[in-house]
């Protein structure tokens, strides 16, 4: 399409006709007082010119979106979202964050230039510094706490801020080697040349651990929407977050879907919908169970589903472990891989045929008893259905009702929309996966889909939002990339951790038993302090480490409490490619000494004595990267995307149904283990590898501690206005959005004695904040929230993520910034 393309727009007709354009004014400013009339044709042309590019916000909000920007005279003036074809209409995306593309470049808390701390850690006392003295100093401290320490003592943290195949700095999630790999080629040949020893991204860790890796729940097509009786929404906004999905739910809405959104909060998401579920924060799995329990009390359950299509009538020994075709001495059959095709003998789980009254391969027989126990040789076992069932029992509606804070009438209301309504899809995002308890939601959310059998067929499906497959094609993503051109000769792999781990790791001086002296921490692309868990007592941890490198577009709550800040530029400054297909094409020269993640890392490399560490500029990089033999017959080189930005090709409509891919072949609602996110010798008891429940870790309702602090605390994550904090001190979304405000319930505001407009003090033994009130009845009244995606300084005092602890589970080290009591006081 012309409209992505960098290039030349004139407006040759409408100035010819006369009239004054920005284009034409800018003439006559640049000419004293020259008249139109007396300059040439060409000059009033050359001034109107405008170039357009393609590019997106980096968000980090479900997207991206592609965006097409306006240049005129050097300067980005507009950014909005790419203009499609009517018939690609639903594939349109954007939101509100998107127009403020300038606003952002040239916003007032941009770092400029390389500066140096000049007086204690947060006390913001700057001084401007050369690129070279940046460099020199750091490298200087880097290599001489490797030269004493080794390189574990020089920690990089990756933030999800920026992305691309060069400049990205998503670090992976998760790895089972605890080997993390990075996005960007960039960032990745730094890691692996340095050895340094680098951070887990841990922020939303858990919904894809589990989500992905634990339970491996597929799920159908954006499109395959309209075909569902009913759509649930545990712990995701997809009108203001994940807009992709949202115009296919409208559709499937007005095609006669009900709409069920579980949220503590009338979010625009749970305002839309048939049915708002306002369950105390960190309950969600209560409501689960009793609809689960709700389906079986009642043989609303698919039987043939549950024998066939599920874990359900595995056989698990009184240890927990499957009974195994070994455990019984039977030989190995040969199993398909679902997710690579390869065929293999398998020492498969066993189920009990009971037409034949024998044990066997689950590959090989036809509905098993999926409940009941049994001996097996002499082997005490019982089918998976029957240990879960028995488990849950007691979690009826009763029980949510009282745990979730809702009527019992809502309770069933709900269980019934979920039984009556075949086929149903039930979608997740990172909203409910920030307690302590949010790994058993997953469990339990696939325990309803194996009663119901809605996986695998049209309108079912289950699992994360931001994860779902889109059917039309339209905008082309590349067909091969060359990640050989990442390779580094003998690699380094270090320690990894993720993030949480640094106060323990600085108080004991250890990590899994093993010295860990850690003196350098760099942190590129995240606000670490102002968006994650546990601010306080990171500051604590921050104090004990030597030296901080902070690289960021703007002063951040993070930056803030670094040595040396590094400026990077934004994605209308850079030029690279994000795999979705959406190219970053430079619009405009970052502003002052700003450099890209590549520019900035090979600076780095090159003080750290790693001068042939980049052989190659940005440029011949993403050449390596995308003219692939593939690409470049598809006509999806780098030449295409530097010129097209966003490739397009004809409309196509599908939808798309997702089997279950995991090695099963069946939904899975139990593991007899659990491999961790980040692996520091934990073990899981029987009762957290099932559907379950258990209270949050502090934010419960009969935690002691809401004596002094009886209000829940969660964060307002995503909205219209709200995304992360570099979305912060944008004056057209403050005009909007207002500033930092909690939401609190008008019955426990007049209890306090607070009304709209009030400065108001929200506090706990963490931290506290202080911002303005708004009363609300869409948020509950045992719960506030606390505003979030400001920047640091707009909040009158403090910061809402002081607010939140360190509490830590297990399997994804998750970032649990929603398990906090508070109380809120009038100033």
């Amino acid at each position: 399409m012309d409209g992505n393309k960098a290039s030349s727009l004139t407006r040759r007709s409408f100035l010819k006709a006369g009239a004054l354009t920005a284009g034409a004014a800018a003439v006559v400013g640049a000419s004293g007082c020259t008249t139109i009339a007396e300059q040439s044709e060409e000059a009033v042309v050359q001034a109107a010119e405008e170039k357009t590019f393609t590019n997106w916000c980096r968000g980090n909000c479900g997207g991206p979106c592609s965006l097409t920007g306006i240049v005129r005279e050097g300067k980005l003036v507009k950014t909005s979202p790419t203009v499609l074809p009517a018939e690609a209409k639903l594939k349109q995306t954007g939101c509100v964050r998107s127009h403020t593309g300038p606003q952002r470049i040239y916003a007032p808390n941009r770092v400029l230039y390389p500066m140096k701390q000049t007086g204690e850690r947060g006390s913001d006392n700057w001084e401007r510094i050369s690129w070279d003295e940046a460099c020199q100093t750091i490298a200087e401290k880097f290599n001489a706490a490797t030269e004493e320490f080794g390189p574990n003592s020089v920690v990089v943290s990756f933030g999800f801020a920026g992305t691309g195949i060069v400049c990205g700095t998503n670090s992976e999630y998760y790895s089972t080697r605890n080997q993390p790999t990075t996005y960007g080629l960039a960032s990745e040949m730094f890691m692996r040349r340095t050895g340094y020893a680098e951070t887990l991204n841990s922020s939303d860790a858990l919904g894809m651990w589990m989500a992905q890796t634990v339970c491996v729940q597929p799920s159908n097509s954006i499109e395959d929407m309209v075909n569902s009786k009913a759509l649930f929404f545990f712990g995701t906004n997809p009108a203001e977050s994940g807009t992709r999905a949202w115009p296919y739910i409208c559709q499937a809405h007005e095609g006669g879907a009900k709409l069920v959104a579980i949220d503590p909060m009338l979010s625009k998401t749970a305002a839309a919908s048939d049915v708002h579920v306002p369950v105390r924060p960190g309950t969600d799995a209560a409501l689960i169970l009793a609809m689960a329990n709700y389906l079986i009390d009642n043989n609303l359950y698919d039987e043939d589903y549950l024998r066939n299509g599920s874990v359900a009538p595995f056989l698990v020994k009184e240890d927990g472990s499957y009974l195994r075709l070994s455990d019984l001495g039977m030989d190995p059959v040969d199993v398909t891989n679902a997710a690579t095709g390869k065929t293999e003998a398998t020492d498969t789980q066993v189920v009990y045929d009971e037409a034949a009254g024998t044990f066997g391969s689950y590959r090989t027989i036809q509905n098993p008893a999926y409940e009941g126990e049994f001996d097996a040789g002499g082997i005490k076992v019982q089918t998976v259905f029957n240990m879960v069932r028995d488990h849950i029992k007691p979690y009826t509606a009763e029980f949510a009702a009282e745990e979730c804070g809702i009527p019992i009438d809502l309770v069933n209301e709900v269980s019934r929309i979920y039984a009556e309504n075949r086929p149903s899809k039930i979608l997740t995002f990172n909203g409910f996966a920030h307690m302590t308890n949010s790994h058993l939601n997953y469990f339990g959310i696939s325990l309803l889909v194996a009663l119901t059998g809605d996986s695998g067929v049209k309108g079912g499906g289950y699992g994360q939002l931001g994860m779902l497959l889109e059917g039309s094609t339209y905008m082309k993503t590349p067909a091969a990339v060359n990640y050989a051109a990442m390779s580094v000769e003998n690699p380094q792999y270090n320690f990894a951790f993720t993030t949480e781990f640094l106060p323990q790791i600085m108080e004991t001086g250890k990590w899994k038993g093993e010295d860990f002296p850690i003196k350098c921490f760099f942190n590129s692309h995240q606000n670490l302090l102002g968006s994650e868990m546990g601010p306080t007592y990171m500051k604590q941890a921050f104090e004990k480490i030597d030296f901080i490198v902070v690289a960021d577009p703007y002063m951040t709550y993070t930056a803030r409490y670094a040595d040396i800040v590094l400026p990077i530029s934004l994605s209308w400054e850079d030029e690279d490619l994000d795999l979705s297909g959406i190219a970053m094409q430079k619009a405009v020269e970052p502003l002052g000494e700003c450099k890209s993640q590549f520019d900035m890392l090979k600076a780095l490399a090159e003080a750290l004595g790693y001068d042939d560490l980049y052989k190659k500029s940005q440029e011949e990089y993403l050449r390596d990267l995308l003219d692939t033999p593939e690409n470049l017959e598809a006509g999806l080189g780098y030449d295409a995307w530097k010129e097209q930005g966003t490739i397009y090709g004809e409309y196509k409509y599908g939808e798309i149904v997702t089997p279950e891919t995991n090695p099963t072949g069946r939904t899975i609602f139990y593991v007899e283990d659990i491999v961790p996110n980040c692996d520091y010798g934990q073990t899981f008891e029987l009762d957290q590898r099932m559907p379950g429940y258990e209270h949050a870790s502090e934010s419960y309702k009969d935690n002691p501690l809401r004596e002094k602090y009886p209000l829940h605390g969660i964060g307002h994550y995503h909205s219209s206005y709200v995304g992360q904090t570099f979305m912060g001190n944008i004056p057209w979304l403050d005009e909007l959005r207002g500033e930092p405000f909690v939401h609190i319930h008008p019955n426990a505001a007049a209890e306090r004695g607070i009304q709209t407009g009030d400065t108001v003090r929200i506090y706990n033994d963490h931290g506290y904040v202080v911002c303005k009130a708004i009363l609300s009845t869409g948020v509950r009244e045992d719960t506030i929230i606390a505003p979030h995606g400001y920047d640091h300084a707009q909040y009158i005092e403090g910061d809402p993520q002081d607010l939140v602890g360190l509490a830590i589970e297990p399997i994804a080290c998750n970032n649990n910034y929603n398990d906090w009591l508070c109380q809120v006081e009038k100033m």
